[in-house]
């Protein structure tokens, strides 16, 4: 027949033609046929006014040519360049035929089935290839097929209707009928919901348009489409379902939660809107009143002067004053974040997939304000009505107790390999059933989710305290699966592979540190709990974070943070991790009323064990790289939200504390300048707005203060300003650390090891002298004086018999020379003092002959130590 003439050249399909983005004629036209079969509309009615659309088509035809067009898209790969699904995209076959079609003949089984079928195909995501900007466009033509009332309604309807004859005839039928309807509406909802919105930019872009998730959030929760997901989530915890089933639920609850603000959902109040235009206001005021011109004393005093805008705007200014700005220079301006592209194909950007969807409501608001490339289409506030808002807070609260955790189980368990292959066209990848960004949208929903409880657990609490009733206490089995030991290991291998294995993988790390920081953060919440039981919980938690070497991944990232070409969320939400991991560190101290110390498992090609403290974390934060970080981030203050700013200060403020020295790693000249713009805008010195920033300008103050205090003793402070405090290598460092070269600067260099150094100095060495004499100290190439080689004589006697002979006569050196084992015998072997190495070893075996036959007769433990020991004497023995 005309459909097995179709499927056969689908099969057998030229090279040449594989590598082509067209269609040959005969394509073409079995194509066009094919479509023509479908249907069309036409108007019926007697009168003008009586008029209306209908939808005709031949049962027999139409169902060929259902058929003919599903064989021609699973035919329809990667390298042909999807040309089927290009043309019927063009030719908007799903929204003009397919929909129609399907409303039409819903009491049709076999057309009905058929039509969906080909609806989901045409649907999936296709995220590869030259045309996928083109199939984009064509998705979006799609779901604004289904996001009209009418359609939907009565799509949605039938769907519906028909779960309970499917759940009934499961077993009597698993190859037709109405086995498969349910999970095709599944994947269909999920494939319409997981196409993006056109922003503005681009192609295609409406309002109407850019707002679609939202058009089907309200119809989810309307004709009850949440309740059918809530018994199928059930459904899939009572009977295991397959990895598939349950990505695809996770794919659909995923894409409401990037659109709905967890906080907006619970409390239920929206003063934080209704003030942000007031506060914008506000705020402009403040900054154009402050950069008004000083008026001069009297009008004769200055002159008048009217300055014309390109707008039509005019200015009259009686003065010639002005206030006093420092602007960012060139230099400043060319720190800034880039955004650049991926720099290899293992290191993809997400964010520049037009596929991939980010959370974009609730706290990723205020993290994503610090990148001005970011996409989101929050800047809008979007209006959710109540009625909307109710069921949805409903189905969360349903959900989360009873599926989410048995979810994040399957989800982590199905994972898929991220260096593994991509899948080929349209096709699923068996081995990736959450799809190419399966890892990251499972952090984001896991971070979505503890953040909707922490807030549904504040609002109860408020609910409680209103009503003078006691606070109830916060439910952890609901959020197992997020926060269990398994999940905190899961997400500190990911900060470890997308952080220092990976040489920092920008964007996925942003994703990574997101769903830590709510990791951390509802812990918190658990170890302030009340409850003995939950507290100990929380206090278990917060050990297995410590011992996964959270911190010493993090304070990795920040020192090999670029400020050009990574994410700025990077540092924002490292930040906000490191703040709350020492507020708990800090919280069980106090407890246990002495400073504590955490056990730490460092992972590497062998597991290291050691312990760690607080004040050891903050000082392995002491490097001129990470403050520099993070006062980059700091100057950014006008997009931090009020929590971010006091973390960033407070931390700050916690590294220059952990030691006295640590202060001088601001006392150059461009951190004072920074200081001075940061002073000199009029928002931070406003009576009004300046308190959001009063934490930020009293640590200012106290760096300026510790400065002109050490001036006080050091007159020379002011030349230092002149000099980085970048340590130098290890080569070239004429101190032994950058600790003891800061505590000089404060203690007017009159410490004793830059007491050397200048007493060096004053002897006629020059630095560059010094610099090369401590290199050749590390490379054992420094020549050897007399005095030491006189040392090595009188001394070698006497520990010529110890097993760590070379080590003792290193120390009787003198210090400055830093002598170590491996130099000390090298040099005896060069002084006739020691011979070689083959020849000691001889020597020795043949000394210690005697010894040997006479410790027979000892046990086997001490003929060994015996033998072992006797060879101490030759260059072999000393390098024990």
């Amino acid at each position: 027949g005309r459909g097995g003439g179709a499927r056969r050249r689908a099969r057998r399909l030229p090279d040449e033609r594989a590598r082509s983005d067209t269609m040959d004629d005969i394509q073409l036209s079995e194509l066009h046929e094919a479509i023509a079969h479908l249907g069309n509309s036409h108007y019926v009615g007697e009168g003008p006014q009586d008029t209306k659309k209908q939808y005709f088509a031949n049962r027999e035809p139409c169902l060929a040519s259902l058929k003919d067009l599903t064989v021609m898209l699973k035919h329809d790969r990667l390298e042909l360049g999807h040309p089927v699904r290009v043309k019927l995209g063009e030719l908007k076959v799903l929204p003009d035929n397919l929909v129609p079609l399907f409303q039409a003949f819903r009491e049709d089984p076999d057309i009905a089935m058929a039509t969906l079928r080909l609806m989901v195909l045409l649907t999936q995501n296709t995220s590869q290839g030259d045309s996928r900007l083109e199939l984009l466009r064509h998705l979006q033509d799609c779901k604004e097929a289904f996001a009209k009332k009418d359609v939907f309604i009565i799509f949605m309807g039938i769907l519906i209707e028909n779960m309970e004859d499917d759940e009934e005839g499961a077993d009597k039928d698993k190859d037709g009928g109405r086995q498969g309807l349910f999970d095709l509406v599944l994947e269909l909802l999920r494939n319409l919901t997981a196409v993006p919105d056109p922003g503005p930019g681009d192609a295609g872009f409406t309002p109407s348009r850019g707002d679609l998730q939202k058009v089907f959030i309200q119809y989810f929760v309307d004709e009850g489409v949440l309740d059918l997901l809530q018994l199928f989530a059930e459904g899939l915890v009572a009977e295991r379902a397959t990895e598939r089933k349950a990505w695809t639920l996770c794919d659909i609850v995923y894409r409401i939660c990037t659109h709905t603000d967890p906080e907006v959902l619970t409390s239920g109040t929206r003063e934080k809107d209704k003030n942000a235009l007031k506060d914008l206001f506000a705020r402009e005021q403040a900054d154009t009143r402050l950069r008004a011109p000083v008026s001069s004393r009297h009008s004769n005093f200055g002159t008048a002067m009217m300055s014309r805008t390109a707008e039509g705007g005019m200015n009259l200014m009686t003065s010639v004053l002005d206030t006093t700005t420092v602007t960012k220079g060139g230099r400043v301006w060319r720190k800034e974040y880039k955004d650049p592209l991926a720099r290899n194909e293992k290191k993809v950007n997400m964010f520049h997939d037009p596929f991939f969807v980010d959370l974009e409501e609730g706290s990723v608001k205020d993290h994503n304000l610090l990148n001005p490339h970011v996409r989101s289409g929050s800047d809008a506030a979007r209006v959710m009505g109540e009625a909307v808002a109710s069921g949805l807070r409903k189905f969360f609260e349903e959900f989360l107790p009873t599926a989410f955790s048995p979810l994040i189980h399957i989800l982590r368990s199905t994972l898929g390999n991220p260096n593994g292959p991509r899948p080929v066209g349209f096709d699923v990848d068996e081995n990736r059933p959450g799809g190419p960004f399966d890892r990251m949208k499972l952090l984001n929903t896991l971070s979505w989710f503890l953040e909707f409880h922490r807030h549904h657990h504040s609002a109860a609490v408020a609910a409680a305290k209103k009503a003078k009733e006691n606070a109830p206490i916060i439910d952890i089995a609901s959020i197992q699966g997020g926060i269990d030991l398994d999940m905190i290991q899961f997400v500190a291998a990911r900060l470890r592979e997308y952080g220092k294995e990976s040489n920092m993988h920008a964007s996925h790390l942003v994703v990574t540190l997101r769903s830590l920081a709510q990791q951390i953060k509802t812990v918190d919440v658990v170890v302030e709990s009340k409850d003995q039981d939950t507290r100990d919980c929380g206090e278990i938690l917060t050990q297995s974070l410590i011992k996964e070497n959270i911190m010493a991944n993090l304070a990795w990232v920040m020192k090999n943070y670029k400020t050009t070409s990574h994410d700025p969320r990077i540092m924002s939400y490292a930040v906000e991790v490191l703040h709350y991991i020492l507020r708990l560190m800090r919280t069980l101290s106090e407890r246990r009323g002495q400073k504590l110390e955490f056990q730490v498992e460092i992972m590497g090609r062998t597991l290291k064990r050691t312990t760690t403290t607080m004040e050891q974390e903050l000082a392995r934060l002491a490097d001129a790289q990470v403050v520099e970080n993070l006062f980059h981030l700091l100057e950014k203050y006008k997009r931090h939200s009020a929590a971010l700013n006091s973390m960033l200060v407070k931390l700050i403020y916690s590294i220059i504390r952990v030691q006295r020295e640590n202060i001088v790693v601001f006392f150059e000249l461009t951190y004072f300048i920074r200081i001075q713009r940061i002073w000199a805008d009029p928002l931070v010195r406003d009576r009004r707005q300046g308190k959001r920033y009063q934490e930020m300008v009293t640590l200012l103050q106290f760096i300026l203060r510790q400065f002109f205090k050490c001036v006080e003793t050091n007159k020379c402070a002011f030349v230092e300003l002149l000099f980085r405090k970048v340590p130098e290598s290890q080569k070239e460092a004429l101190l032994q650390d950058h600790t003891a070269e800061f505590a000089a600067i404060l203690d007017h260099y009159e410490n004793e090891e830059y007491k050397r150094v200048l007493e060096k100095m004053g002897a006629g060495d020059s630095v560059k002298d010094l610099k090369n004499r401590q290199r050749m100290m590390l490379d054992g190439s420094l020549p050897w004086t007399e005095q030491e080689d006189q040392v090595l004589r009188d001394r070698f006697p006497i520990y010529a018999q110890h097993p760590l002979c070379a080590e003792l006569l290193a120390a009787e050196l003198p210090e400055d020379t830093r002598r170590t084992g491996a130099n000390v015998r090298k040099r005896l072997v060069e002084l006739g003092i020691l011979s070689s190495g083959r020849q000691a070893g001889a020597a020795a075996r043949t000394q210690n002959a005697a010894p040997k036959d006479a410790a027979e007769g000892e046990p086997a433990a001490k003929r060994a130590r015996v033998d072992g020991g006797d060879e101490g004497v030759g260059l072999e023995g000393l390098s024990l």
